[in-house]
């Protein structure tokens, strides 16, 4: 074997083991996920199907982005297995290229990427969402194609459409800076489960009011029902005689409070999915 050859073997020996996280860290990690979906690729941002389910399915915003688990992979480098046989590997974590297009805007280093109404392709996120990860490039640094997309009114847009390296970290991201201070007040699991209940992102600003009423509502119905019971034993102690007719006073008001309690869910419900 020549010097070069030698030294070249060495070096590559020497790297591999003096630096073993830099060697890992370069690579993703994977998991394997069935699925029943036949348009899945390189790249293509994946959800479960359902919430503690073991198959994946494209990413869509309007559908199951609550559900982001990872990206499929090409090769990754180290890969978790049960020994059974997948039909599909997703990066969970690392690096790796991922669909993404220009419908939320141009992406730049650092952007946070979360899934698109086209299924199985990113975008930037600009408000609260689940994201699948942080792009390492730009957009404008990839080869892109051009593709044609419907929207749910019916008009047809042309975006632009690339596979850019993303590090993944599938996370709640509150988008503080972008929504403004309201987000930064949402507790993350109240937006999930505000997200769960629509079946959709739903505003910040949305959760934050929808909390708030739904607050008032107990809050009101705990102040009826105190002021009834505090009225009812001092009645009583007054006058033994007429329990009859305050237990039915009392009766009255728990069937309103009950009633408030249906009407503030209610309303905290249709402000959430209309």
């Amino acid at each position: 074997m020549h010097r070069a050859a030698w030294f070249g073997a060495a070096a590559f020996l020497v790297a591999t083991v003096a630096f073993p996280a830099v060697v890992i860290a370069a690579g993703a990690i994977s998991q394997g996920y069935k699925t029943t979906s036949t348009n899945i690729s390189k790249g293509t941002l994946l959800s479960l199907v359902s919430s503690g389910s073991t198959t994946v399915e494209p990413a869509n915003s309007t559908t199951n982005v609550s559900r982001l688990v990872g990206i499929a992979a090409d090769k990754p480098l180290v890969e978790l297995s049960n020994g059974t046989t997948s039909d599909t590997r997703v990066v969970v974590s690392g690096s790796t290229e991922a669909l993404v297009s220009d419908m939320n805007g141009t992406i730049n280093a650092g952007d946070k990427i979360t899934a698109s109404p086209v299924s199985g392709i990113g975008m930037k996120s600009v408000q609260a969402a689940e994201v699948v990860g942080t792009a390492q490039a730009n957009l404008s640094s990839v080869p892109l194609v051009n593709q044609t997309v419907t929207g749910t009114d019916g008009k047809t847009e042309t975006i632009k459409v690339g596979l850019l390296p993303i590090a993944v970290n599938v996370t709640y991201y509150s988008a503080a800076v972008q929504q403004g201070i309201v987000a930064a007040f949402v507790p993350p699991f109240l937006q999930s489960l505000a997200n769960g209940i629509a079946g959709r992102q739903v505003s910040p600003l949305r959760v934050l009011l929808a909390a708030i009423a739904l607050l008032l509502g107990f809050g009101a119905v705990t102040v009826m029902l105190y002021t009834s019971i505090r009225s009812g034993v001092i009645s009583i102690g007054r006058n033994p005689l007429a329990q009859a007719a305050l237990r039915k006073s009392l009766v009255d008001v728990v069937i309103a409070a009950i009633g408030l309690l249906v009407i503030t869910t209610a309303i905290v419900y249709i402000a959430l999915v209309i």
